[in-house]
């Protein structure tokens, strides 16, 4: 663990020492509460040790030439092409990013969040439209704590690396935060709402939660 990059949090709201995996950065993130010590921080870390190592191996390994990247569901080979001048392109099985090699990462982060906010609120346009929904805003967040949220004001959120997923995943989420514009809980209420909005009804939904809880926290960790 002495090689791990320790990252410290000082916060006066947090009551209790608390750590977390950052995947960008690919070390840990310690909170500190108010009075604490970066060495009851560093004791604290010994006896988690395990699951961060296990946290850490679970992480996607950085974007790069070789690297296999899931679009709309389907994995494609990422090819770096320096010679090319089309800026990143999809060809069959793969991901082809022009330029430099060492711009790779960066090319394709912009290009996946330029087709998320291309595809992703309009298939929840369809879907409002569909079933009679009225949300107020939709917006896409670099966030990797959540698919997507919901607020009372009708405001849409959806995390753009849902654009990695499968078209009938994307539709189960943003269904999932539309249901929410009529019942802002998890009640009995909620879940029969989804239930009649998703083809295939409460199989496709376990179906939906069971793929999110194998495949999500791995890719919302992605690029």
């Amino acid at each position: 663990m002495q090689s791990l990059p320790v990252f410290w949090n000082h916060s006066r709201r947090a009551r209790r020492l608390s750590l977390r995996v950052d995947p960008t950065r690919r070390g840990v993130v310690i909170t500190l509460p108010q009075g604490a010590t970066r060495q009851q921080g560093l004791t604290f870390l010994q006896t988690q040790t395990e699951w961060v190592l296990t946290a850490l191996a679970g992480l996607p390994p950085p974007a790069g030439e070789g690297r296999r990247l899931p679009v709309d569901g389907k994995d494609r080979l990422v090819v770096s092409c320096p010679q090319a001048r089309r800026g990143v392109w999809l060809e069959e099985d793969r991901v082809c990013v022009s330029g430099a090699p060492e711009h790779l990462e960066r090319r394709l982060r912009d290009w996946l969040k330029e087709r998320a906010a291309r595809t992703l609120p309009a298939r929840v346009r369809h879907h409002a439209g569909r079933h009679g929904f009225t949300p107020s805003t939709i917006v896409l967040r670099d966030v990797r704590s959540r698919w997507g949220s919901c607020t009372r004001q009708g405001r849409i959120m959806l995390s753009w690396r849902l654009v990695f997923a499968p078209p009938a995943i994307q539709d189960y989420v943003i269904l999932h935060e539309l249901a929410h514009l009529h019942h802002f809980n998890h009640g009995k209420a909620f879940w029969d709402l989804v239930d009649q909005l998703l083809p295939g009804g409460p199989e496709a939904r376990k179906q939906a939660e069971k793929w999110l809880k194998t495949h999500g926290a791995a890719l919302l960790a992605t690029l």
